[in-house]
């Protein structure tokens, strides 16, 4: 086996009894996790699979979706890993995309396009897929799979790791190549810097089917003979369970994306999660970390922030900023670790690229993406216009594509939303250029607001910050800021709905007050049919109702009826007729 095959299996075979996986319900431990990666290459071996073959797996199941993913490294076998909500379409795109030789769901399989295997394990469905327990594969689908004794393969350091999918939902999606040596740099810069060894106890609980969630999470604890401890999922009725688990599962790390950071900051009724002598460190990963609630963060908990920048080409992380002597400067995304980074042209400004071991090859049979995504030198083209501070960090200011060029006048929205940040109102910012036609473009900045403030207000907080032609022409309160699972905003989406606000505006259109605007605004939010609702439809009842959208219908219920919901009372709505009593009771 090469390094990494070897590493990965060692530290999983070797070590005994030792937690390797933390969930609610179940406490996994490295032996475990070893059967369960032994009946995958037992299922590999029943559809056929060779080295550099695909799988793929959609699953809500950590335990099945960790099992499945280090099989597949360990063994060559390349796995594309999607989440248990995964539409049909998509699933349907991109199994015909990569051609794989086994599909497995937790739920039923649509018709797909490939492979007898397939079809065998589509027909034979029944239940869900699980490895551990009594319910074993040969149950599921009448195959005779049993754990394997024979070893894993050794495939090459020049093979593919694993796909991933980060774009499209149907006809277009789009797979990244990461190699296993791509893996392996990430992996040892990773492990250096943070001081993860055996001892490391990593809390992560974002997306697994997502780079940041499976590689800063099972893989990097297997790399090191480490625990990945995982809470359920961020939910802001249990934001206190949550942030318990912390202390209560002996975290080391902390792990999450900004927009958790954010909710913490204005929910949790604590200050203590992270006293904890072995809590060492707690990190922002995925998006840009606003300053101010960096520092409120770092304030509030007593602990040290270190931000990550990468992206899903440069494996999890290139660039990182914190305390550290190779670490960049707070505020900025930091400085490159172990890869080279530079400013296109060598110009003050322009756009970041990247060099280095952890930067993927290209996209999965796309050549000509792949071709355009690199310069003819070999640089990986990131999109993100930087500039370089004098002491090597680089500070983001906008992306190449959505610069607003107004009445001739360019704007970086970066620069717009940093400032609007800063006011203690604004919880969330996000601008982006609207159709004009006198001036072209105009900027148009949507925000998502703690407490009530006006247009009015938030723009002279605007004119403080940004030169007179910079300051956006409307700004909006949201309901929500549509997201993808990398917590970045889906600027297409935020468009439309400032679109329409600015409709509504202009037709003078007004929203009745009374108790059926809870359930009109939570359509709004849920992007539900109204229909769908009633006071007593709970999350349960709703599969667009996660933490994200409790919060943002939240703020807009705060924003219509014009009152504060306290942060205690938050944790307690469970029914959408809980929003109606609670907007009684501050009235």
């Amino acid at each position: 086996m090469n390094d990494l095959s070897a590493r990965l299996w060692r530290n999983l075979t070797d070590s005994g009894s030792r937690d390797f996986l933390v969930t609610p319900d179940q406490r996994i431990g490295d032996r475990d996790i070893a059967r369960g990666i032994r009946q995958w290459l037992a299922m590999f071996d029943a559809a056929g699979l060779v080295s550099g073959d695909r799988f793929v797996l959609r699953t809500a199941q950590d335990e099945v979706a960790c099992a499945a993913f280090l099989a597949g490294l360990v063994d060559g076998v390349v796995p594309v890993l999607l989440e248990g909500s995964c539409p049909d379409n998509r699933l349907r795109a991109i199994v015909e995309m990569v051609e794989p030789g086994l599909v497995l769901s937790d739920n039923a399989l649509p018709e797909l396009p490939h492979s007898a295997m397939t079809q065998l394990l589509a027909r034979r469905k029944q239940g869900g897929l699980r490895l551990f327990g009594a319910r074993r594969a040969s149950a599921e689908f009448g195959l005779e799979i049993a754990e394997t004794t024979r070893p894993a393969r050794q495939p090459g350091d020049d093979g593919l790791a694993y796909l991933l999918f980060t774009s499209g939902t149907t006809a277009a999606p789009s797979g990244v190549e990461i190699t296993r040596a791509n893996l392996a740099a990430n992996l040892t810069t990773l492990t250096r810097l943070f001081d993860f060894g055996p001892e490391a106890r990593i809390f992560n609980d974002m997306v697994l089917a997502h780079a940041d969630g499976m590689i800063q999470g099972p893989v990097l604890a297997a790399w090191n003979g480490a625990a990945v401890l995982r809470a359920g999922g961020f939910e802001i009725g249990v934001i206190e369970d949550w942030l318990g688990a912390v202390r209560r599962l002996r975290a080391t790390h902390v792990l999450t994306v900004p927009t958790v950071w954010s909710m913490i900051d204005r929910l949790a009724a604590h200050d203590d999660y992270f006293d904890a002598p072995e809590c060492r460190m707690l990190m922002t990963v995925a998006a840009k970390m606003p300053i101010p609630l960096w520092e409120r963060i770092e304030k509030r908990f007593g602990r040290s922030l270190i931000n990550h920048y990468g992206l899903t080409e440069t494996v999890a992380s290139a660039l990182y900023a914190g305390d550290g002597s190779e670490l960049g400067a707070r505020g900025t995304v930091g400085k490159p670790v172990d890869c080279e980074a530079r400013i296109a042209d060598g110009a003050a400004q322009g756009e970041l690229q990247l060099r280095g071991a952890n930067v993927f090859h290209g996209y999965w049979r796309n050549p000509q993406r792949t071709s355009d995504s690199f310069t003819q030198d070999g640089w990986f083209r990131t999109g993100d216009l930087a500039q370089m501070r004098p002491d090597g960090s680089y500070e983001i200011i906008g992306r190449v594509k959505t610069a607003i060029v107004t009445g001739g006048v360019l704007i970086h929205p970066e620069e717009i939303d940093d400032a609007m940040l800063r006011h203690p109102d604004v919880s969330e910012s996000v601008t982006v250029g609207l159709p004009d036609e006198l001036f072209g473009e105009i900027g148009v900045t949507c925000v998502i607001l703690a407490r009530p403030c006006d247009e009015t207000a938030l723009t002279e907080h605007l004119r403080q910050f940004v030169e007179p032609r910079k300051v956006s022409k409307h700004i909006i309160e949201l309901p929500t800021i549509p997201r993808g699972l990398s917590g970045k905003p889906q600027l297409d989406k935020v468009r439309a709905l400032a679109t329409a606000r600015l409709t509504e505006r202009s037709t003078g259109k007004q929203r009745p007050d009374h108790a059926q605007t809870v359930l009109e605004i939570a359509a709004k939010v849920f992007r539900v049919p109204l229909s769908q609702l009633t006071l007593q439809t709970t999350p349960r009842d709703l599969a667009a109702w996660d933490s994200f959208t409790q919060l943002n219908l939240v703020l807009a219920i705060e924003e219509h009826f014009d009152c504060r919901i306290p942060a205690a009372r938050v944790s307690a709505l469970r029914a959408l007729g809980d929003f109606a009593q609670a907007v009684e009771h501050q009235s």
